[in-house]
């Protein structure tokens, strides 16, 4: 099965439309407070983040020795944590008062959505299997 195909749900269920929806509504979504542009960098990021987590998962699904794949699975999830900590801590020290604090908490809803989408994803691989 190609990588491709392995991403297709999360592309179609989740950063496409998410992607569409924040364009369509750019101008409501400023009007409410909210930044457009940490709201598509934070899904635009959670999507690369979640596409490098499969690729762990399926190298840790393709190998025989199941310690390997909890190993992928507990290193994608720190590399997950720790991306995202820093992108946060980042944003945090670059932006000051300028912190949108509601956009920051629209993009954890995000990684939640991502994470769900993963682990569903994973699963359904592994009764393939």
């Amino acid at each position: 099965m190609s990588f491709i195909r392995i991403l297709n749900p999360i592309t179609f269920y989740l950063f496409l439309p998410i992607g569409i929806l924040l364009f369509v509504f750019k101008s409501h979504i400023i009007s409410w407070g909210l930044d457009f542009y940490v709201l598509s960098f934070g899904n635009l990021l959670l999507f690369a983040i979640t596409a490098i987590a499969l690729s762990f998962h399926v190298k840790g699904i393709n190998n025989k020795n199941p310690n390997v794949f909890f190993r992928m699975v507990y290193g994608s999830m720190i590399l997950r944590m720790f991306i995202c900590i820093i992108i946060v801590v980042t944003y945090a020290l670059l932006a000051g008062n300028a912190l949108n604090k509601y956009s920051l908490l629209l993009c954890f809803v995000f990684y939640f959505l991502y994470s769900f989408l993963e682990v569903r994803r994973v699963f359904s691989l592994l009764k393939k299997q």
